[in-house]
């Protein structure tokens, strides 16, 4: 039996809890300071889908295998590769290119999403989700201004990569919206799983590659891949059958708000004054995404 679609305002409040939830990566990543990013990603893919598949079982019971299936392979594909290869291709643009840069880049997602979804879901983006996607980029923009250096061609290429990814998962979220796609992100953790535990041995310089963790931090990441992963995805899959891409793109990113907000909360370190500039401003561009279209149809419908 196929869950009802949720209304707009549900599936905006599934996609801000999906941003809170992936907003406490740094956190957790400050609790295991001596595992790098192949590990991280190694095992947190892991528990994610193992959690995963725990919440599909508990839902659908013995229909759990059927619901597989039901995923059409090309939206299977895409999915479990956009994410595997978005959480991979994250690791490696933060080895080529300062994390400013790869922030500034990775505000490129909505406007990635607005240029696909025409092509993917067929829905053509509002002049507001146009204000909005821009807007959100100079917020960013003015958050990392001073860590912003010109990198090298490669580390580029590889931030763009990362936006492009999240976008490509978000569109075809949205194009499947008739599906439950929580399977497919399950294969994809489990891709995740064994790809950035390889990757390990070749960039983490790690004898057990990626495997390779301790049984504290093992417990960490089992807690990791649930809250800050599992659920967040759910809730994104969740928000994606009401919400369009762009606009799905742009409340995510109010996680570059929350990232050091849980930072100043938690250890004390007081965000500087462009990050407040910047949070004010993507703050602003969400609410657009969100009311724009609305308050535009109502003024419209009143002159």
């Amino acid at each position: 039996m196929q869950a009802p679609t949720p209304g707009y305002g549900t599936g905006i409040l599934f996609v801000l809890g999906a941003t809170l939830g992936w907003s406490l990566a740094g956190v957790f990543v400050r609790l295991m300071p001596d595992l790098d990013g192949w590990q991280i990603n190694c095992w947190r893919g892991f528990w994610m889908s193992v959690f995963l598949l725990v919440y599909l079982v508990a839902v659908y019971g013995r229909d759990t295998a059927a619901k597989f299936r039901e995923v059409p392979i090309p939206a299977l594909i895409a999915v479990a590769g956009f994410f595997t290869a978005g959480s991979t291709l994250y690791v490696t643009s933060l080895t080529l290119a300062g994390t400013a840069t790869v922030s500034v880049i990775g505000a490129l997602s909505p406007i990635f999403a607005g240029v696909l979804s025409p092509w993917i879901t067929q829905e053509r983006p509002s002049l507001a989700s146009w204000v909005a996607a821009f807007l959100a980029l100079a917020g960013v923009g003015v958050i990392a201004w001073e860590g912003v250096n010109a990198g090298n061609l490669a580390g580029i290429v590889v931030s763009l990569l990362v936006p492009l990814s999240f976008a490509g998962q978000t569109v075809t979220l949205r194009r499947y919206r008739a599906v439950d796609m929580v399977p497919a992100i399950c294969v994809g953790g489990v891709v995740t799983f064994f790809l950035a535990g390889a990757m390990g041995y070749f960039f983490g310089g790690h004898s057990g590659g990626g495997f390779q963790v301790s049984l504290q931090q093992m417990l960490l990441l089992a807690i990791m891949g649930p809250l800050q992963l599992s659920i967040p995805l759910i809730w994104y899959a969740k928000g994606a059958k009401a919400v369009p891409a762009v606009t799905l793109s742009l409340v995510a990113m109010l996680d570059v708000v929350l990232n050091p907000l849980w930072s100043w909360v938690g250890v004390g370190e007081i965000p500087t004054q462009s990050a407040f500039i910047g949070g004010a401003i993507i703050v602003g561009a969400v609410v657009i995404s969100i009311f724009g279209d609305r308050w535009l149809r109502q003024r419209g419908a009143n002159r």
